[in-house]
C-alpha cells in the first residue's frame, strides 16, 4: 500500500520547501498532479496562486514506471 500526501501552499518557495522535505524522506512527485491555480483574494481583490502536488511514499523494493 502506497501512502500518499497532498501539498498545497500559497507561497512557492514554502511548496517547494515542503517538497524537497518529504523527497529527503523517500517520497516522489507525481508529475501529473502538479497544478498552480489561481485565485481571487476576497479582501483585496489580488490575484494569487496555489501551488500544489501529490507525493508518493515509495517502497525500497518498489519499482516505478
Amino acid at each position: 500500500m502506497t501512502q500518499a500526501v497532498l501539498i498545497n501552499e500559497w507561497d512557492s518557495d514554502s511548496f517547494h520547501r515542503k517538497v524537497l522535505e518529504f523527497e529527503s524522506k523517500g517520497y516522489e512527485a507525481r508529475q501529473e498532479s502538479y497544478h498552480i491555480r489561481p485565485e481571487v483574494d476576497p479582501e483585496t481583490g489580488e490575484i494569487v496562486h496555489l501551488y500544489s502536488i501529490e507525493m508518493d511514499l515509495v517502497d525500497p523494493g518498489e519499482t516505478r514506471p
